[in-house]
């Protein structure tokens, strides 16, 4: 019992071992801040949102104050329910919840993670077998993780690997960007492959449905693509008019948010930094006829 609770501590302890938890705690903390209050515009998704709007710079453009509170892909949309969650108990004033996740989203499997950490217990149960519960909380690899955690902290190196950029209010990207010719797009990168799956249907169901409940103007916008892959990817696009778009019963904008090579970042769904306020005027130009 008492490994078990060393376990149970460790996990609780809730540092930053890796990008998942430096990019959850970071956007955590803006909700904990006194000025979240007055908040009437949340931003919630995956990185390409978190890289593509610069909530200051929306803030200007809509006059609506914005927070971004946009996590990883691996968090999922599940993930996005979770921190709009948190954001909704803090602040039960905010008007409207922009949710932009990248294209290739709908393939993916939901996260165990997304659930524990963000849902309540009673909620945690009716999704999660006992034993992915137990698994999680007592975990031996804790002792792994949180050990090198310490001895990184100890020879003063970055433990997670991960930093926040704070002048563009997100996970600071990799040197090796398209924009600088670092990363060359492969010429037959495509979506095509991409299906709504039966956990992402779940997903956003379960999203939707907390929108609808609370009032909440919720409106879905896909994350940028790099250029070549967005014109590799018609079937994907066909596939998407036809089995996703009715999936929604939240406000859906359709378009498609394609940018050439030298604007875009560390990945195909990534915009550079750069061009952030550029991708964000874009972004206000399609979803500002939709706030309350």
């Amino acid at each position: 019992v008492i490994i078990m609770m060393c376990f149970f501590i460790l996990n609780k302890l809730d540092l930053n071992l890796n990008g998942n938890d430096v990019i959850r705690n970071y956007q955590l903390s803006k909700i904990n801040d006194s000025d979240f209050n007055d908040v009437s515009t949340v931003i919630i998704g995956d990185s390409s949102g978190g890289n593509a709007i610069d909530a200051k710079y929306f803030s200007k453009l809509t006059k609506h104050k914005t927070k971004n509170l946009s996590l990883t892909g691996s968090w999922g949309v599940s993930g996005s329910l979770g921190m709009l969650k948190r954001a909704y108990t803090k602040n039960p004033n905010i008007k409207n919840v922009i949710i932009i996740h990248g294209l290739d989203v709908w393939s993916r499997n939901s996260s165990k993670e997304s659930i524990l950490e963000f849902f309540s217990l009673s909620e945690i149960i009716d999704e999660i077998n006992i034993s992915s519960l137990f698994s999680y909380y007592f975990n031996p690899k804790e002792v792994l993780w949180n050990s090198r955690y310490f001895i990184k902290k100890m020879l003063n190196l970055n433990a997670s690997g991960w930093e926040i950029d704070l002048q563009y209010d997100y996970i600071q990207q990799k040197n090796k960007r398209y924009s600088n010719n670092g990363k060359n797009i492969n010429n037959e990168s495509s979506l095509n492959s991409v299906k709504l799956s039966n956990d992402k249907r779940k997903e956003l169901n379960m999203f939707q449905n907390f929108c609808h409940k609370n009032n909440l103007n919720c409106i879905f916008a896909n994350g940028p693509i790099h250029q070549t892959t967005s014109n590799n990817s018609i079937l994907f696009y066909n596939y998407l008019r036809s089995n996703i778009y009715n999936a929604f019963t939240i406000t859906y904008i359709d378009k498609i948010f394609e940018y050439d090579n030298y604007k875009m970042g560390d990945s195909k769904d990534h915009i550079d930094v750069k061009y952030k306020d550029s991708t964000t005027y874009d972004y206000f130009l399609e979803i500002n006829k939709y706030l309350q």
